[in-house]
């Protein structure tokens, strides 16, 4: 049985446009993208998690900045009230 060729080019020049083709590639690079700036970064976050006072002075900034965020919006009923709603408004915003 002898594979038609010209079937397939056929078929691409129908069915597949340069727009298909520029999104697919478009969508390759994204992730490719992606997935090199997660390596380059999870090899600066290893690099700085090695330094140990680093390391120490980023686990304090986390604790205040957590504290902080509780105390401005979760410590009374009215902040989580408004708080909610701003997360509700925002929600709807971005969805619609």
């Amino acid at each position: 049985m002898q594979f038609n060729f010209n079937t397939i080019k056929d078929f691409y020049t129908d069915n597949i446009t340069n727009e298909v083709a520029r999104k697919t590639f478009l969508t390759i690079g994204i992730f490719t993208a992606v997935i090199v700036s997660q390596v380059i970064l999870h090899g600066f976050v290893e690099i700085v998690d090695g330094i140990p006072i680093f390391n120490s002075l980023m686990q304090v900034v986390g604790v205040y900045a957590t504290a902080r965020f509780v105390l401005e919006n979760l410590a009374t009923k009215t902040q989580r009230d408004d708080f909610a709603k701003n997360i509700q408004n925002t929600y709807k915003d971005i969805v619609g």
